[in-house]
Order: structure tokens, then sequence, then C-alpha cells
């Protein structure tokens, strides 16, 4: 029975898209990053020299939506951590001031189905497993004048987290990304308004042949320090750009719709000695062919070490 389900599964999953669309990546894989993962975070600044560490840890319970905004069968409850360990040796390339990080996440997703899915696509399932690991080997930022930043940097995702394709749920690709970025901040007058933008860019799949399109996400802060805590609107967009290829037969030989998805929420910061908080509440209030709901951020940074 079982050889027989995984033999099948490829037709199934393309009668299942043909009835809706799903998540607009390859179906159960999760996006590199989480959208909003650098609200309340001043993106454009550069860091003094030394090591740093960060925790950003979600909660998202999340339906899926299709081309229209309608329920599309499926909802998610996922709660992530991703680790972050970053390097400021206090050196400048082309002028800006260097830093290099690794990211390091764990996901858990709980997702049950119902129809429209076909039947044997319905049920709930669920996966605990490390994601995609976030590499950035060169992050640069300039201050323009007092208070006002822009950085610019690449990011590498490694193809570190469980791909199965005959699975509902898969906490990485089995393809590499990569993501050019642009930041900006404005620290002044008690401000931190900034505004960070990624492109992606995915690589085929080595074992479907599936290409996901690439995206552009954006995601935007504005807080106001009240005298030692910072309040204020933190939001994301995300558009999928170019269209999924299919140059194999798994899925049916189909492909998933382009995602966009928008939301608006909160931030609060505070220091409390050495370490910088940071909270955020968000809900998406527009969803087309992927997952989105409401979201809790709880991220944490502190430095590790000094200048090496």
């Amino acid at each position: 029975m079982k050889s027989n389900q995984r033999w099948s599964l490829p037709f199934v999953v393309g009668l299942s898209l043909a009835v809706q669309s799903a998540d607009a990546r390859e179906p159960g894989v999760p996006t590199s990053v989480p959208p909003g993962n650098t609200i309340g975070a001043a993106v454009g600044a550069s860091f003094p020299p030394g090591f740093y560490f960060s925790s950003r840890s979600g909660y998202w319970d999340a339906e899926l939506k299709d081309g229209s905004g309608d329920f599309g069968g499926q909802t998610n409850t996922l709660t992530d951590t991703a680790a972050q360990f970053l390097w400021a040796p206090g050196t400048t390339l082309w002028g800006g001031d260097y830093k290099a990080f690794v990211t390091i996440p764990l996901l858990n997703n709980e997702q049950d189905r119902t129809s429209p899915f076909p039947p044997p696509l319905q049920g709930s399932s669920s996966k605990l497993s490390l994601g995609n690991i976030e590499i950035s080997p060169v992050s640069l930022s300039w201050q323009l004048e007092p208070g006002v930043f822009v950085s610019a940097g690449i990011n590498v995702y490694a193809p570190t987290g469980d791909f199965d394709p005959n699975a509902p749920i898969s906490s990485g690709g089995d393809f590499w990304a990569f993501a050019p970025s642009l930041g900006f901040s404005y620290l002044r007058n008690g401000w931190n308004t900034s505004i960070f933008t990624s492109y992606f860019t995915n690589t085929e799949s080595s074992s479907t042949d599936y290409k996901s399109g690439d995206e552009v996400l954006v995601n935007v802060s504005a807080l106001k320090d009240f005298g030692g805590w910072s309040l204020g609107p933190v939001g994301y967009y995300r558009k999928q750009i170019t269209d999924d290829e299919n140059n194999g037969s798994y899925y049916g030989g189909t492909t998933l719709e382009k995602a966009e998805q928008a939301a608006l929420g909160i931030g609060f910061s505070t220091r409390l000695s050495k370490v910088e908080t940071n909270i955020n509440l968000t809900r998406d209030f527009h969803v087309r062919n992927t997952v989105g709901g409401a979201k809790l951020w709880v991220n944490f940074s502190m430095p590790i070490g000094g200048k090496p």
C-alpha cells in the first residue's frame, strides 16, 4: 500500500493543483526566510567591532489562501527559532563597514488539510527539523550623514533542510537560493525608520527539476523612542516576480501560481543591560496563493565578544 501511494503521489498532487493553488513555491517547501524577518531592526546601520549573537523566534497561525483570497483547505501552526552569529571585524570595504553572519533556523510545522484537497492529501501532519542555513559572506554599511545609513549585501541559503517531495511538509528545499539586499535606516530624533529589501532567486531542485520563481521581500519599521523603549508600526510585503518552472514529472508536471502577501502590525523594542529585545505582532491583510495569518515575533540580540 505504501509503495503504491508514493508511486501515485505526483499525479495526486497534480490533481490538487488543478483544484486550487497552494503555497507558490515548490509544494511543501517554505520560503527562504519568514516574511518580516528583519522588522524592528536598524537594518542600515553598522555594528561596533566584535562578535554578536541574536535569536529570532516566531509563532504563526496561518491559513492557505487561493488566488482569490479564499480559504484553500489548509491550516498551519508554525513555530521557529533562528540563531544568528555575526562578526564585525572593524574593517572597511569600498568605504563601507564590513560584517558577515550565519543564521541557523529550526522549524516546527503542524499542518491540517481538508477539502478541496483530494482525499489522499487530506489529514494532519507535522515536522520538526533544521531549515535551510543562511550565510552572508559580505554585508556593508555606509553612514551618509549622522544618523542616516544604507547597507547592501548578499545572502546565500544552503539546502540543509529536510526535503521529501513525497511528504506533505518539508523544512527546506534541496536547491540553493541567493538574495542580494539593500537596507536603509533613519536613526534621528528618537526614530528607527528602516526599510529592508531582498530579491530571492532559486536554483532548480536536483530531486524534482522544479524551479521556484523569484521573489521580492520588503520589510518596514517605524519605531519611536519614548525614553528607554520604542513603539511603532511595522509591516512587510512579499511578491513573487517570475513564474515557477517544472522541468520534470513531479507534481503531475504542473506549477503553482505566483504568491503575494502583505502584513501590518506593531513593534516594541527595549534594552535590558546589553540585551536588545524586540517584540512584533503582525497580521496578513492581503494573501494570495500562500499561507498567511497572525504572527508573533520575539527577538534578542547581544554582543558576545569584543574586537578580535
